[in-house]
């Protein structure tokens, strides 16, 4: 199997936080009458080597399909033909006795998560979806359709330096807010994260060549800032979310991805169980 090459040390801490999760996960609903559903909407190959060659790993879902307790259907995504193919290849000589559990289905994420969200009744079943995108792949829309469901855990790597590099310093973000607003779910990152220049002159302004009406803007959006309106707009469609992402950095220290952890189960019994393991699991591994 050709694994995939990307990521550094904190993609083995992503996989191991998702990996304790899903343990308790199955613990928690061992006893329960749902039909436990896995979805891993990036699957990828099964394996994973970093980019700075220093690991090789189980991806998520080979270690899903390994879980000491196990699902009762698991749906794969993967767009890459090549990759979903050895993914498949993977399920059918590590994993035979799982086979016709899992469906892997090749396309866009976004539209066969819909579908599979679709095609299942939410009243009998309960969810654990793993949203790990390469980068701004994942539209809002998706996840309101996840939220709907009542019945899904999600946990969401968000692209953080992907957004910030969409955000320039100058407020030209004339080029990226489409894919903004698609990300993000609405234009109220226009007035969060840009404010009005205090420095602004009269020539800035443009008052010498009569442009009277230019406004000229500066980012105001600083790593904690990002975090603190991420976890608000997911507030605004899930019931619950956890107020302690992880901030996943590269070599450099700079931000890369915040791990995200929501759940769209209405009982506050429900919530307050998944809470408490998933704050934990962020706090403490």
């Amino acid at each position: 199997m050709t694994s995939q090459k990307f990521g550094g040390d904190w993609t083995a801490k992503k996989l191991n936080f998702f990996t304790s999760y899903l343990d308790a996960y199955l613990i928690a609903l061992q006893n329960q009458k749902f039909k436990k559903i896995y979805i891993d909407a990036f699957a990828g190959t099964g394996e994973i080597e970093t980019s700075d060659g220093e690991a090789y790993l189980a991806g998520s879902a080979k270690r899903a399909l390994s879980a000491e307790r196990r699902f009762d259907h698991y749906y794969f995504i993967e767009s890459d033909e090549s990759k979903a193919s050895e993914l498949e290849h993977m399920i059918d000589t590590e994993f035979p006795h799982l086979k016709r559990f899992t469906t892997v289905y090749r396309g866009d994420a976004n539209e066969k998560l819909g579908k599979i969200i679709n095609d299942i009744d939410w009243r009998f079943s309960r969810g654990l979806l793993f949203l790990d995108p390469y980068a701004t792949q994942v539209d809002w829309a998706t996840l309101e359709c996840v939220a709907v469901t009542k019945s899904i855990d999600v946990w969401y790597l968000f692209p953080f330096s992907a957004l910030n590099r969409m955000l320039p310093k100058n407020g030209k973000y004339g080029s990226w807010e489409n894919t903004i607003d698609r990300l993000l779910g609405d234009n109220s990152w226009r007035t969060e994260f840009y404010k009005k220049d205090p420095q602004v002159s009269l020539f800035d302004l443009g008052l010498v060549d009569g442009d009277e009406d230019e406004e000229r803007l500066v980012k105001d959006a600083s790593p904690e800032h990002i975090k603190e309106y991420l976890i608000s707009r997911l507030k605004t469609i899930f019931p619950c979310v956890s107020n302690n992402p992880r901030i996943f950095k590269n070599s450099k220290n700079s931000p890369m991805f915040l791990f995200c952890f929501a759940i769209s189960n209405e009982s506050v019994a429900a919530q307050r169980l998944a809470l408490r393991i998933a704050d934990h699991i962020l706090k403490n591994k």
